[in-house]
């Protein structure tokens, strides 16, 4: 409670990062926030073009771009939240080295600025729950804890994986290599159902499957999300944000030093 409270001292700090953040990235851009749209569109198409026409994945009777892109949604805010976390310390040097402040605050500011990104993205999706008609439920509301736990999740581990860039550049390189590996044990393109018995009790241990699944079961399929599912990846969310948490505070003093 303590710490939630000495970074609601510091909104404002928080406010003006996420700001700037969003100013740089569209800043010399000529389309703007419209990449936001193009990429995901295009990662959508290019997904039902090769596994769905080609490859002939199943996709639990949903049609093929509104599976994939009910779980490209949160999966791209996962990414988002790795890929904007872990090098904003050393991409903040000089302010840590001016000033004193929570240094938790950098990451945090990061995910928030580029989260942009991910709600403009949304709009796409919106379109295709209109178009393809889809009727939503009640159980739509599940998206906010089951966002939270994936939030939870991405910031515990972009604390940690941007703790360790600071004494190791290269982690944000292999960062990059380890999201696109993770895609492939996250069921994006294909049904879990797709993945054999004797393999699932392994698998489900990946947090983004309780996630990806509760995320689509709430909002395409309006049921409720896989309790069991969305426990084991709450359990790992609280468990990484938790080593995440105790690992950066163990390190913070010693940023200015290093960085």
């Amino acid at each position: 409670m303590k710490h939630l409270m000495e970074l609601f001292t510091y909104r404002e700090l928080i406010y003006n990062l996420a700001m700037k953040q969003i100013k740089v990235s569209f800043k010399q851009s000529f389309l703007g926030f419209v990449w936001a749209i193009v990429k995901p569109a295009c990662t959508v198409l290019i997904l039902t073009v090769v596994f769905s026409r080609i490859a002939k994945f199943p996709s639990d009777g949903i049609p093929y771009p509104l599976f994939t892109f009910g779980a490209l949604l949160p999966w791209t805010f996962f990414t988002t939240t790795i890929g904007a976390g872990v090098p904003s310390l050393v991409s903040n040097a000089n302010l840590i080295k001016k000033i004193y402040f929570p240094r938790e605050v950098l990451p945090l500011a990061s995910i928030i600025g580029a989260s942009l990104d991910v709600l403009i993205s949304a709009a796409i999706f919106i379109v295709l729950l209109i178009f393809y008609k889809v009727g939503l439920t009640l159980n739509i509301f599940f998206i906010i804890p089951i966002l939270a736990i994936e939030f939870l999740f991405g910031f515990g581990l972009a604390l940690l994986l941007g703790t360790i860039n600071v004494w190791y550049r290269d982690v944000t390189q292999a960062t990059g290599l380890l999201l696109q590996f993770w895609m492939y044990l996250t069921p994006i393109i294909y049904p879990l159902s797709m993945v054999p018995e004797k393999y699932r009790a392994l698998y489900v241990l990946n947090p983004m499957v309780g996630i990806v699944e509760g995320f689509r079961n709430a909002v395409l399929k309006g049921i409720m999300p896989d309790m069991h599912l969305l426990g084991i990846s709450t359990a790992l969310a609280v468990l990484m944000y938790l080593v995440g948490h105790f690992v950066f505070k163990a390190k913070e003093f010693d940023f200015v030093d290093v960085i």
